[in-house]
């Protein structure tokens, strides 16, 4: 059986909670460290999650300890979907914010 692990960088746009974390954590960047292992028995190498790691630091320059939650990795990636689609929103609004209507256009 092989295990492997992968870490990448999450930015989150807007502040959020997951389930497993006692507190809403701010906006930022955070890593992610995914525990897996190979599933014996396929006529393929393919891989199952084993464990999800959610590593929080303490703001840059601020003192303070690292925290490592275990969360689960379907809610992670809701979290991650919610933030996007968050921000994507945001966006639009500020676009069709900026947008002249089209009685604006009229009148000019």
């Amino acid at each position: 059986m092989v295990k492997r692990i992968n870490k990448k960088l999450v930015t989150f746009q807007f502040p959020f909670s997951i389930d497993g974390v006692e507190e809403q954590l701010p906006a930022g960047d955070y890593t992610i460290e995914s525990e897996e292992e190979s599933i014996v028995g396929l006529s393929f190498l393919a891989f199952r999650n084993i464990e999800t790691i959610l590593v929080v630091r303490p703001p840059k320059g601020q003192p303070g300890a690292t925290h490592y939650w275990s969360v689960d990795h379907e809610d992670l990636a809701k979290a991650i979907e919610a933030d996007s689609d968050r921000f994507l929103e945001s966006k639009r609004a500020a676009t069709s914010a900026r947008r002249p209507t089209k009685k604006e256009t009229e009148s000019e």
